[in-house]
């Protein structure tokens, strides 16, 4: 058979995809993978055909990923690449002919193709699956985005109405704004367990909970590590929101009274200059790969993303977690919950208390006892195996 996969250009949402992706080509199928050329060899890596998308709003790029810091600003991005990629997604769907189309869950526009082609269409969510119990059970991290909805009306109206006539000039009635956040199909791809889920029992079995997709990303380890039974801490606060030069500052100021063999990713946009002297205890670079450094570490300091909190629990390191923006802060308060880590909200960061809490994670057992529960969960939730069996059964 033949899948069509499309989604935004951003690693926290292809990478999982890709896992998916590659068990379907495993099994002898088909996978063409639209998207931006960045991503080209990550695609073929895993077996898959890249197909480039053009993209003619200059404003759509993984660069300006970084300025979605709200519902609105995610919203605005989403129906941009919407007015881009609608038409040509319909169009290589008629040439292409695929049995399936796959898309993340902010894809719009692949929601709207599937619809208007009538093909079998899943949605793949990288994040926690949302519905309308679990928004307003998280009214408390979800005020920014309320208020600068109605501190911004005629932005929030004019979204609204850009969301609903993508569907009417394709001859389609719209759903509720809020299914823009989500897009539902009648097949949803969960990448976390049913524990970790918040309100897990008020999803209906379309939504099937399959965990982290951890497959073999082609990526190299560091050459020098410290040894296995060594402790080892590990920092990377995501792709897309990591451009804080005092942040990492003061964690590395902590790491270097800390003395623990360290591993801080600092992402594409901070010049290492920026940062002063760094110990001899602390490694930077732009990228570590992640899978690599969770298989050694003992804590994970992190943004709280969903990819990033799914692997290091999957591999069972305990999170100290200073996340940005609204979703990264559900899924601190989540594992906090379950006690398989610390959500840090002193800000600006105090670098005493930074000490404490990464001490505390290093020496209370209770902390890695609970990683590994929660990681056991996700590990037998059946990973891309799993996903691409709920696919074949629901198209076949």
């Amino acid at each position: 058979m033949k899948f069509i996969f499309q989604t935004m250009p951003a690693y926290g949402h292809l990478n999982p995809m890709l896992g998916v992706a590659e068990e379907l080509v495993n099994q002898g199928h088909e996978v063409l993978i639209y998207n931006t050329p960045e991503f080209k060899e990550k695609i073929e890596y895993v077996g898959a055909s890249f197909r480039m998308v053009q993209l003619d709003d200059p404003r759509i790029t993984i660069d300006n990923l970084r300025v979605l810091h709200s519902a609105l600003t995610i919203a605005d991005f989403s129906l941009r690449a919407t007015k881009c990629l609608l038409g040509p997604t319909i169009a290589e769907i008629g040439r292409e002919k695929p049995d399936c189309l796959v898309h993340d869950s902010l894809s719009l526009w692949g929601k709207i193709a599937g619809l208007k082609t009538h093909i079998p269409t899943v949605s793949l969510v990288p994040s926690m699956a949302i519905n309308t119990q679990l928004i307003v059970s998280q009214t408390p991290l979800l005020l920014d985005d309320y208020v600068q909805a109605f501190s911004h009306p005629h932005t929030f109206f004019n979204i609204i109405n850009k969301f609903r006539k993508s569907y009417s000039k394709k001859g389609l009635i719209p759903p509720l704004f809020f299914d823009m956040f989500s897009n539902v199909e009648k097949l949803n791809i969960i990448f976390t367990s049913r524990q970790f889920q918040p309100l897990a029992d008020s999803f209906d079995d379309s939504y099937k909970f399959v965990g982290p997709i951890v497959y073999d990303r082609n990526e190299k380890q560091p050459g020098v590590i410290s040894k296995k039974d060594q402790p080892l801490i590990y920092v990377a606060l995501g792709t897309v929101y990591n451009d804080s030069v005092e942040n990492y500052q003061s964690i590395i100021a902590a790491l270097k009274q800390i003395g623990i063999e360290s591993y801080v990713s600092i992402g594409k946009y901070i010049n290492p200059s920026e940062l002063g002297d760094i110990p001899s205890n602390v490694h930077i670079a732009p990228y570590y790969p992640q899978l690599e450094m969770l298989k050694k570490a003992s804590i994970f300091i992190s943004h709280a993303g969903m990819n990033s909190v799914n692997e290091s629990l999957y591999f069972g390191v305990p999170l100290l977690m200073l996340p940005i923006i609204q979703e990264q802060k559900i899924n601190a308060v989540r594992v906090e919950q379950l006690g398989a880590g610390v959500y840090f909200k002193k800000k600006p960061i105090d670098i005493p208390l930074l000490i404490d809490s990464v001490n505390s994670l290093l020496n209370e057992s209770r902390y890695a006892k609970a990683a590994e529960k929660v990681g056991k969960a996700l590990r037998s939730s059946g990973g891309a195996k799993k996903a691409v069996d709920h696919i074949l059964n629901y198209i076949s």
